[in-house]
């Protein structure tokens, strides 16, 4: 019988492999900007690229973002829009409001967005590029007369939520709860909001950034609380909300609470569609900029 004499021997030369080691990418950071799309759906081959922090290399070069739009080496930088101020772009919520506050969600805001840009041409129907507005945040405002008290916008993540990539338009919506206003050590109850503010240095921070694209970025309006018709809305949701506490009887609560149900749902449903309009002319306002551009 014939035995196969196996021995162990030490290696003499090694060479150095392709991929890059820990140390590479801790010098590199931009090896691990982002994993293909198609691989992130693949527990595995995240948890291993977060383990050993780099992704495999092909033979020309790194994986890039397999997104269409996402370009940080180009010579130009993010063509990022204006403002389109229509709205105050503030809201709070909590303590004792004198009215039920009202947002937008960001599904009913992406749903006015898309229909009117439609009209237009503008097809929403890409992924959109990875780009993010990195800023913080991080503010100071005279909240107390004895202190400047700090406070921070947003989680600093804020991304492209719609793309046209055969026209390279890209939009991003700054929802009312993504604004959130966090101040350091705070004990109010009411929480603020100011999604206009958060717009504003987002595009500051787009407009940083490298790419070939044009950009657009909307925000929930909220409430005009001086806007005459907010406070014919409101003034009429008193009157009924007044009227039906008159009525109120005590051996059917439940009928009570269905009409007050009802009340509160008109009321919500008439904020709302004065804020739509708000955030319909933002849109309208960019479409113009587009064209003005050339560029639809």
């Amino acid at each position: 019988m014939k035995t196969n004499d196996i021995s162990v021997t030490p290696v003499k030369k090694y060479i150095q492999p392709k991929y890059p080691s820990i140390k590479d990418a801790k010098l590199s950071p931009e090896l691990l900007r982002k994993l293909p799309s198609r691989w992130q759906k693949n527990a595995a081959v995240v948890a291993a690229a977060g383990l050993f922090g780099a992704i495999t290399l092909t033979s020309c070069g790194i994986l890039e973002p397999d997104i269409a739009g996402y370009n940080p080496q180009s010579e130009n930088y993010l063509n990022v829009a204006p403002i389109f101020i229509h709205g105050e772009g503030t809201g709070s919520i909590g303590c004792d409001m004198i009215a039920p506050p009202v947002f937008l969600s960001e599904q009913e805001a992406l749903a006015i967005i898309i229909n009117l840009a439609e009209t237009e041409g503008l097809k929403f129907n890409a992924e959109p590029p990875e780009y993010k507005a990195t800023d913080n945040k991080h503010r100071s405002e005279q909240k107390y007369s004895w202190a400047q008290e700090k406070y921070v916008l947003g989680d600093g993540n804020v991304g492209l939520n719609l793309y046209d990539n055969k026209k390279g338009v890209a939009v991003a919506y700054i929802a009312m709860q993504e604004a959130e206003q966090r101040f350091d050590n705070s004990w109010a109850s009411v929480k603020s909001y100011r999604p206009l503010e958060l717009a504003e240095l987002t595009a500051e921070d787009f407009a940083r950034q490298r790419g070939d694209i044009n950009v657009g970025i909307f925000y929930d309006p909220g409430k005009n609380w001086d806007g005459e018709e907010e406070q014919r809305i409101r003034m009429e949701y008193d009157a009924k909300r007044n009227d039906l506490w008159k009525i109120y009887d005590e051996a059917n609560p439940e009928i009570h609470q269905e009409k007050w149900n009802e009340i509160l749902a008109e009321y919500e449903a008439d904020i709302k569609e004065l804020i739509a309009e708000n955030l319909r002319a933002q849109v309208r306002d960019f479409i113009e900029w587009l064209q003005g551009q050339g560029i639809i």
